[in-house]
């Protein structure tokens, strides 16, 4: 129980379960966002909705779509992104605190042998 502004107990009231972010089983996605985050400035989380953005150069950082975002936020759970330092970044006029998005040494390892595989004839048939 906590109180309200005069003094009275209020009942706990759990948040609200937020939407489920969608999960993608596409390797071609997980690549694709496994490539970018490996480029000279890759992505950040800023906000306290750790919303996700692709930094532009080393002052600006520009939205993203929902799947892409949906799949970076995919990868940190399943600890092939890690969250790195804090950067002081601007999208349009705004400016704010960022954290950078690392890519561990096994990820990027395994992101070559990925790569480096061919798909099966039967993927390219039309179905």
């Amino acid at each position: 129980m906590t109180e309200d502004l005069f003094g009275h107990d209020v009942p706990d009231t759990p948040a609200p379960a937020g939407r489920p972010r969608p999960v993608t089983n596409d390797m071609a996605t997980v690549m694709t966002v496994l490539g970018r985050a490996q480029e000279e400035f890759g992505y950040v989380l800023a906000g306290p909705s750790r919303q996700v953005f692709r930094r532009r150069d080393r002052e600006s950082m520009r939205p993203i779509p929902q799947w892409e975002a949906g799949a970076v936020h995919q990868l940190i759970e399943a600890g092939q992104l890690t969250v790195g330092g804090t950067h002081f970044l601007r999208c349009g006029a705004v400016r704010g605190h960022a954290n950078s998005m690392l890519v561990p040494r096994a990820t990027r390892d395994q992101l070559a042998r990925w790569r480096a595989l061919k798909n099966p004839p039967a993927w390219n048939k039309a179905g």
